[in-house]
């Protein structure tokens, strides 16, 4: 691993573990070039990826001030497995599997109508003990034959990066309001008027062909996102 990588890597695992606190101003880039033998612009490469990723703002002449990222609690503009989010947010949190069955990819996924078989998770998120989120997972069968229930219910990224070393990359997300369905009024317990958030995405290897689709379907009156933007340049 190249220095910068490792010192972003460490840098990132002591906010992510509150060593350091938002607000907190970060140890000056010369005792993180001394700490890590390296130079300081090693150091300044590795606070630029941690700025640009929106952890730490960089002030002149004070040093790299630690940012509040506590509101992420639905991030749409990162790749995260719901496991990931819950521990980074500290949410009280069950997660419930209430189906794994063989399907077909939906049309809304595939435009063309290709006949796509696909390995269906449906599962309910339960927050502070209250029903908020049915995520409808659709793992592409010609690359994961089975999904077994107890990693289902502990996290589907887990099994396919953990156990069957899969390499994912990038997820490409779409977002829309719609009504609620009748799965959603059943397992949620909302009214037809409810609308939903729902975030669409399909996920990709590092080899760019797609794994899986997602549907994630939120309640409106419980779901924020905050999307943490950069205007390069300032």
């Amino acid at each position: 691993m190249e220095k910068y990588l490792l010192i972003y890597t460490e840098v990132l695992k002591s906010l992510r573990t509150q060593q350091f606190m938002p607000g907190d101003l970060l140890p000056s880039d010369k005792r993180y070039s001394m700490k890590y033998q390296v130079s300081r612009e090693t150091v300044r490469k590795a606070m630029k990826l941690l700025a640009n990723d929106g952890y730490i703002q960089r002030l002149r002449g004070k040093g790299s001030v630690v940012i509040d990222r506590r509101h992420f609690q639905f991030p749409i503009s990162e790749i995260e497995s719901y496991s990931e989010v819950v521990k980074d947010s500290g949410l009280v949190s069950e997660n419930i599997v209430l189906e794994i069955c063989d399907s077909m990819v939906p049309e809304i996924f595939t435009p063309v109508n290709d006949q796509v078989k696909a390995t269906k998770l449906s599962r309910m998120r339960v927050i502070h003990g209250e029903r908020s989120i049915i995520d409808h997972d659709y793992i592409l069968q010609d690359k994961v034959a089975e999904i077994p229930r107890e990693w289902a219910k502990i996290s589907l990224f887990g099994y396919l990066e953990e156990v069957l070393n899969f390499k994912i990359d990038y997820a490409v997300k779409t977002l829309t309001v719609e009504k609620s369905n009748s799965f959603d009024q059943l397992h949620l317990s909302v009214s037809p008027e409810m609308p939903m958030v729902v975030i669409r995405s399909r996920t990709h290897l590092t080899d760019n062909s797609i794994i899986s689709y997602t549907e994630s379907r939120h309640r409106a009156d419980r779901f924020s996102s905050v999307v943490f933007a950069r205007r390069h340049g300032y």
